[in-house]
Order: C-alpha cells, then structure tokens, then sequence
C-alpha cells in the first residue's frame, strides 16, 4: 500500500489499533537537520497513542524529550519492534555525516520508511508513512553467525552482578554462550549465580588468581570463534556483541576489539574509548573523564583497548596465549594487544558496541562504613593497586619493544623514574602526604622487583619476540612519543552528569563544589585560613548551577592569568554569549541568561575557552590543558 492511499479516516482507525509509534532520529546530537525536523512534528505526534524515540544514544537528545517521550537508545530498536512494543519504523534521515552509517544494519534488520529530513515532513506524512509498511516486510530473521562465549570474572560480587548478566541474555546476538569464573569471592557469588541463571555455566577458583590467569583458565576452555570479556560490574547494549562481531568480521587482520566504555553513575561521560600508551608504559583509557560527543561509527584503528569491554579473536588468542599471569592485574590488556601487534594483528575501537561501567567503584563500595580502619586498608589497597601498575609497565616495556626501541626507551625511563623518585621524596619531606609516600614506594618496589626477576624477565621476552612478524616502526605511530607520566587527565573523581549532579549555588572551588562539577577541570588548588580555593579548567568545562531564588545570569570569577584567553558559556544548550580575558586581571564573567530560570531548576552550563599548555608554552614542566583559573560560579 502506497502512503497515498491512506484516507484519514483509515488513517485515524489504524492508528488507534498499532502500537507506539517509532520514530529514529539518527545522527544527533543537537543541530542536525533530522533532529530540528523531529522537534517540529513531536507536538502533534503526541496526540498518537504514544511515540518511542530511539537515537544513537537517549542522553544525547534534547533533555525536554526525555521528559515527555520514551527514549531508547537504536540498539533497541529489533528488540522492540519483535516484541509488538513499536510499529513499523520511520527514519528520518538528513544525509549528513557519520552517523548515517549507524542506520545501515538497522534498515536492512528491520524494515521501514526512510524519510528525507531535507524534505521536512509533516506529522502526518510520518504516521502515514509507518502504517504503509507491510508487516510481513517489518522483520527480518537474523542468520547465525560466528559462535561467541562471553565471560565474567567475579569477584565479591553476588550484590551487584545481576545487571551485568541480564545484559549479556538480553543480547541480541543468536547462541550467545555465558560463562562466569568465580575467581574465589568467598560471598557467595557462585551460588548466588547458579541459582538465580540456570542457563550460564559457573566456574569456581579456590585461590583469587587475578585478571589475569583467572581470564586464561576460561580461555583455556574455549573453542569459540570469538571470546568477548564483559567486567562484572558493567552493563551491555542490547547489540554490544552483534557490534563487536560485526567489526570483527569486517576488519580480518583485526584480533581485538575494544568498545565503548561509559561512566555507569554518568552514562554521558566516557570511562574509555581504548587506551593510549605513552612511550615508557603509562597507559590510560582515551577522553576519560570527558563528555561522549564523538559521532564517529566506524570501527577505529587504536594502539590497545580496556581489557573491561573487548572482543578477541579466538584464532589469535590460541596462536599468542592469553593474558600474562605476571601481571595479575592492570595493564595487562596493553600487554596482550601489544603482543597481538607483534604478531601482525590490528586492534580496534568499536564506538557502535557500548556499555556502561562502574569505573568509580560505587557498587563494591555501597553499604560499607567509613572507619579510620577502613581507611587504612583502602590506603593499603592504593598502595598495591600503584605498585602493580608501576610493576606491570616496566614489564610491559620490556617483554614488547624490538631491541634497538626497547634500549633507547628503557634508557630514558631509568632516567625519568630517578628523577620521579628524587621529586617524590623531596615532596614527602615537606609533608607532602600520604598519597605521594604511596607513589614513591611504588615506583621504588616495582624497580626492585625488576631486577629481583631479572632472569623470568629475559625469559618472557624471549617467548614474546618470538612471536614478531611485523617490526615496532609498523605502530610506532600509535604511541605517543613521551617518557613522562600523563598529568592531563583532570579530576576524575569530582566528575558528576546532569543525571547525578548536586547542582548548587555558589560554587566555591575547593569548598563547595561536590558534586556540582562536571568534565572538564583539573585537582582544586585549597585556599588558606579556609578561604575557597581555585580550579584550573580545561579547553571545555561543565557545571551545574540551582538557585533558591529564580535566576537570570551566571556569574564565573577568575583569578590572573598568564595569557589572555576568552570564555563562552552555552545553558541548557543554548548559546549564550562570549567575551574576553585580557592577561594577569582578575575578571567577573556575567552573561544574561535568555529565560528567567525558576527557582530550584538546575542549569547546565558548558564554558568553551581558550586553553594552553605551559610546556608547550614555555612556561615550566607543566603538560596540563589549562583553560580558565576559576575561584567561584554563582546564579544570580
């Protein structure tokens, strides 16, 4: 039936028997010509019996939908048409773009109406358009494809594992095999599996082997084309796997394949987009920390992804073996993806497979008091958790490089932990804190550890380098060539997303500025006698303003600055002005906002800046991105 054909009276009887309306709006986010089209037509569509709309990702639509649509991200979508939940889709397409690519799969699975957002249809060209599909066209059956078992390594994690392994039986990848190691919790966890997911096979250790040799004792099992491995405290898109597969199977020289790692407590923030390596081994997961506004969906060459969110080839991982058991835990996904690399395989970030992560630690932590006891042995734990990752790089580096790379590097490293040591004692001897002892005797046991196992060291390397096929000067240029410890990443663990902020006002940084702070901004800087403090930010910084009173204007106090700059703040998405920052003035930035804002509504503002960094500029030692030096936000 053409679309034409549709009278309004069989138009108003058919949309009064189908079910909700499915709308895809793809790409986003906001200011795309798909997405101002949708906005125009949503108002009348209201009046249907109900509107799904599903969009790459729901946080990236415009906050107002959430609160009067059901959003739900396209990964969703074959789920929900199966089920009879949404009729026959309609998506509205701009043409502009990556994020068209994402639509692709979708269309082919289940079949709709494509309409031209250039075209700007109306509301009632959509509702004819989703009932002009004929149902028996509305799905398509999706083959069997390459077997895949998904693994869980748990440990103490009968309280919050759940949503991890109803994640992976909701997948919707066909004869998806589950397996969960418990990796001796001593809470119950194995049983608590047993009993509550009947149909996921349940592996015990007697002795917490790590994430390392526990993951080998699964991967010693397996016969599976791919092995995906999914953290016990993650929670998976419905097609996480189908899209890691996908990539897999379209990228053959390919071994791993990492995704999209977003902040469980702050599902608009990413926890890793794959990882990046500096020259002498620090590793950290890509855009940490910042906000997920990449539209890009095609799989992404990459020098190592999160062991947390990955795919492997089970192929490769026969032929290498799997993760090093020396390492227990960290930094042995970089080791695996770089011996993967030697042996002539890629590795890729796949930005279409997401999942979300408890990267903060929120879950193992709820429900345990704070006691100076407890603190100590958290402070004992940092101090383990640095240890093996100062350890693990030092190995990393020697097992991987060719010989000619691995003496120039390793030179340089000695050089620049002497110098860390140097730095760090100095640091404590002025009273410098815990922390820093921790560091210090980290990087001082993990240098003695090395040479203690001088001999298994040697050892390891040789197995690694005899697996090369290609030489280090075929992904040399995926390492960023720097000895020194990354110090850019800002502070991770004062980041909030409007889905868990505190919004307050004032923001006094280093006082009262918990919670209310979004990406964006380096550690505070304490003022004295209790005064407030200060905050660095970045090149793009959010925060999160509520007033007792209605407002009208936001106000950023900066401190002198070395060089002029200039600020821009966006509220609620909205542009609202930008000015100026001549070099070394104290500045009260006030910008109007274009609606009175009422009291107790929380506004997101976003500050775009010029930013610098002061190696660069030949200002000190510094790498940091330094935008605004901030000292107070209020509402006014």
């Amino acid at each position: 039936m053409r679309i034409a054909e549709l009278d309004s009276e069989s138009l108003i009887g058919r949309i009064q028997r189908m079910p909700a309306l499915a709308l895809i709006v793809c790409p986003l986010p906001q200011g795309r010509l798909s997405l101002r089209v949708a906005q125009s037509v949503l108002a009348e569509l209201a009046r249907d019996p109900g509107v799904v709309i599903f969009c790459p990702e729901p946080y990236q639509a415009p906050a107002a939908w959430e609160r009067k649509y059901r959003l739900l991200p396209l990964a969703d979508l074959p789920h929900e048409r199966a089920t009879g939940t949404v009729g026959a889709p309609v998506y509205l397409i701009d043409g502009e773009g990556e994020g068209e690519g994402a639509l692709t799969r979708y269309i082919a699975e289940v079949k709709g109406v494509c309409l031209a957002a250039d075209k700007h249809p109306d509301a009632a060209t959509i509702r004819r358009a989703a009932l002009s599909v004929k149902e028996h066209e509305v799905m398509r059956p999706v083959p069997r494809g390459p077997t895949v078992e998904a693994m869980v390594l748990a440990y103490k994690s009968k309280d919050y594992i759940a949503p991890c392994l109803d994640s992976l039986l909701l997948q919707d990848y066909p004869g998806l095999k589950i397996t969960v190691m418990d990796n001796a919790s001593g809470d119950g966890t194995a049983d608590y599996v047993r009993k509550h997911y009947p149909t996921i096979d349940v592996l015990e250790s007697r002795v917490n082997l790590g994430f390392a040799a526990g993951h080998n004792v699964l991967f010693d099992r397996t016969r599976a084309d791919y092995v995906v491995l999914l953290n016990h405290d993650a929670v998976a898109r419905r097609n996480f796997v189908s899209e890691l597969v996908a990539a897999a199977e379209a990228k053959p020289t390919g071994a791993v394949f990492g995704a999209k790692m977003l902040m469980r407590r702050c599902p608009t923030i990413y926890n890793s987009t794959g990882i990046v390596m500096h020259e002498s081994g620090f590793a950290y997961d890509r855009d940490i920390g910042r906000m997920d506004q990449r539209t890009a969906t095609e799989p992404e060459r990459i020098f190592a992804v999160c062991g947390g969110a990955m795919l492997i080839r089970g192929s490769v991982l026969r032929a290498i073996g799997g993760f090093d058991p020396a390492f227990f835990m960290y930094v042995e996904d970089v080791d695996f993806c770089w011996r993967a690399r030697i042996a002539g395989h890629e590795v890729y970030y796949v930005p279409l497979a997401a999942c979300v992560h408890d990267w903060h630690g929120d879950l193992a932590a709820a429900g345990k008091p704070k006691s100076a006891e407890g603190e100590a042995v958290i402070a004992e734990r940092e101090g383990r958790r640095r240890f093996m990752i100062e350890r693990n790089r030092l190995l990393s580096v020697a097992k991987n490089y060719d010989k000619r790379n691995y003496r120039r590097i390793w030179s340089a490293l000695c050089e620049y932990d002497r110098g860390r040591i140097a730095a760090l004692v100095d640091h404590c001897r002025r009273g410098g804190g815990s922390v820093p002892q921790k560091v210090l005797e980290a990087v001082r046991n993990a240098h003695s550890y090395f040479r203690r196992h001088a001999l298994s060291v040697w050892w390891a390397r040789r197995k690694t380098q005899k697996l090369r096929r290609v030489p280090d000067a075929s992904y040399l240029s995926l390492i960023v060539p720097s000895v020194h410890e990354p110090s850019g990443i800002g502070d991770l663990h004062a980041i909030v997303d409007r889905y868990c902020a505190e919004a307050r006002s004032p923001i006094v940084m280093a006082v009262s500025d918990k919670g209310a702070l979004g990406p964006g901004w380096h550690h505070p800087e304490p003022g004295e006698g209790g005064q407030g403090g200060l905050r660095w930010s970045m090149a793009e910084c959010w925060f999160f303003l509520k007033s007792e009173q209605p407002s009208t204007a936001v106000r950023l106090s900066v401190v002198p600055q070395p060089l002029p700059s200039w600020a821009e703040l966006w509220a609620d998405g909205i542009c609202v002005g930008r000015q100026e920052l001549p070099a070394g003035v104290s500045l009260d930035f006030r910008w109007q906002l274009p609606d009175t804002v009422p009291a107790g509504q929380v506004i997101e503002c976003r500050v775009l800046c010029k930013a610098f960094v002061p190696r660069v500029s030949g200002m000190g030692g510094d790498d940091r991105e330094l935008g605004l030096h901030v000292c107070r936000i209020n509402a006014e």
